[in-house]
């Protein structure tokens, strides 16, 4: 649907300066530009400069208008330093890289509420409320002590915005993903939307995943005005998939009624109980591992690099390091009697053993350069005094940069040349492995679901509201797939959702 709204108002002549894209992820953002600019190639990425995510572009206009160079911005990975530190009364609290207490905070801000009441409201309580309260005063204390300078968060940077920031006035207004603004966010947009002649929101309150957080998907729902159009056909995925997301959804009992018309590409669901029975050579096309939280995608990038998978996260970092993978095709040409050039060749230099001083490796690069473009081992040792017996030039890579490769790394190295070769290595990789909320908003012809649970206890003691929340985070995932999704259940111990839908879809199948 965004697409079609880009499209009409691009081909009516409207110009990408007049149109604002919002949405919660950078991905999706280049995304909608990158469309847009195949589609009409007399535009550059320049004027689509209103397309971004929110905080971005709270933050360019906030820095236009009212950003005072003394300020600091604050994010979320100093906030728990900055307690740590201001309060010694508090070192010996076990911190991590977002802190429990000041992410409770944030929430509150977010929901326009009141902090100790959404504290009190917490199921699960790390820190007391006499800690909680210090933390939070302890921060705020921080933000306004500096004698040169103030500083702000991204909270402040909304709230300040609202306040003081007058925006342009736009002709068409999109919101992708708008069911998960949280309340603070809703008032931006609020704003926004008073000088804009036309606004689209688009969203699904069944994929509303980050409640967490303070968003409320009734805004969207029920709170914004205007026309509604709901979509009764989704080309993403077949009969299969859909069975299967709609059983999931039996349990979001608090969402807007829809009928779906699925699409007719085939399918299937299955579950495994092994990693290594997923088959993924089998099957062509993209494929998205999705875990629930970070710790369970750790585990799967180790699954998959025991089973010798190429692949990167929603992000595009790779599974190995480039420059490891550059020394080691220049190693092997080499080492068949090939050239390489200089770049190849400073690459490869960074991981040998005898040339690993940077201010040595430099200098002898960048000076006293021989005339030809493109050496051997001889032209090599000429220049750069790579000075190596005869007998570890036919050596392999893995031997002679041993010292920067770890025995675990070479095996996985020649998993991947084993099962991929060369070439593919050098192509991007198919699969990708990642939380279910990173790749929201993406889809792969193929999903793996990874069923383990982020409770630490029985899914089924759970309160009503957190169940409802864990199925939409669930039904989120499973819709990522156009053609199949591939069930892993490797840890019994907890007792989770999925389990039990895969029974249910296994039953009706069959009737």
């Amino acid at each position: 649907m965004v697409e079609k709204v880009l499209k009409r108002y691009l081909q009516k002549g409207i110009s990408p300066n007049d149109i604002a894209f919002i949405s919660f992820t950078n991905k999706a953002v280049n995304t909608a530009i990158d469309r847009s600019l195949k589609a009409f190639p007399q535009y550059t990425t320049d004027d689509f400069e209103r397309f971004k995510t929110l905080h971005k572009y709270c933050r360019r206009y906030f820095s236009e208008e009212v950003f005072d160079p003394k300020d600091c911005m604050i994010d979320f990975a100093l906030q728990t330093k900055i307690v740590k530190r201001s309060d010694k009364r508090l070192t010996q609290d076990n911190f991590t890289y977002t802190d429990w207490s000041l992410g409770i905070y944030s929430k509150a801000r977010n929901m326009l509420a009141s902090p100790i009441q959404v504290y009190k409201e917490e199921s699960y309580k790390k820190d007391s409320l006499d800690v909680f309260c210090r933390k939070v005063k302890t921060y705020e204390h921080y933000k306004m002590s500096g004698s040169e300078r103030s500083f702000i968060d991204f909270d402040d940077m909304i709230e300040r915005t609202i306040e003081e920031v007058n925006f342009p006035p736009l002709k068409v207004l999109i919101v992708d993903e708008a069911q998960d603004c949280t309340p603070l966010q809703w008032s931006v947009i609020y704003k926004l939307a008073a000088n804009t002649d036309r606004i689209y929101l688009a969203g699904d309150d069944d994929q509303a995943i980050y409640q967490w957080n303070g968003a409320d998907p009734k805004y969207f729902t029920k709170f914004f005005p205007g026309r509604k159009v709901r979509l009764r056909k989704t080309k993403r995925f077949g009969e299969a998939v859909h069975k299967f997301s709609q059983i999931i959804r039996r349990g979001i009992l608090d969402s807007e009624e829809k009928e779906y018309e699925h699409g007719t590409q085939p399918g299937y669901v299955k579950r495994y109980l092994n990693f290594k029975e997923i088959p993924f050579n089998q099957l062509e096309g993209t494929w998205y591992i999705l875990g629930r939280i970070g710790n369970t995608v750790n585990e799967l990038r180790m699954l998959a690099k025991d089973a010798g998978l190429y692949f990167k996260d929603n992000d595009e970092r790779k599974c190995f390091d480039e420059n490891q993978w550059e020394a080691i095709k220049s190693w092997t040409r080499l080492s068949n009697k090939k050239k390489i050039d200089k770049r190849q060749a400073e690459k490869m230099y960074r991981y040998i053993r005898e040339l690993k001083d940077p201010g040595y490796r430099t200098q002898k690069f960048w000076t006293n350069e021989p005339d030809f473009k493109e050496y051997d081992f001889q032209a090599l040792k000429e220049w750069c005094g790579l000075d190596l017996p005869q007998a570890a030039q036919k050596k392999q890579w893995w031997w002679i940069l041993r010292r920067n490769f770890t025995p675990r790394q070479i095996i996985y190295f020649l998993r991947l040349l084993r099962r991929y070769g060369q070439k593919e290595l050098d192509a991007e990789p198919q699969i990708i492995i990642d939380t279910i909320h990173s790749v929201k908003g993406g889809e792969a012809r193929h999903v793996v679901l990874y069923e383990k649970a982020n409770y630490p206890s029985d899914y089924k003691s759970k309160s009503k509201k957190e169940k409802i929340n864990e199925k939409k985070v669930w039904y989120t995932g499973a819709t990522r797939a156009r053609n199949t999704i591939h069930l892993l259940s490797t840890d019994y111990k907890y007792n989770y959702p999925l389990g039990d839908d895969y029974l249910v879809y296994v039953r009706e199948k069959k009737n």
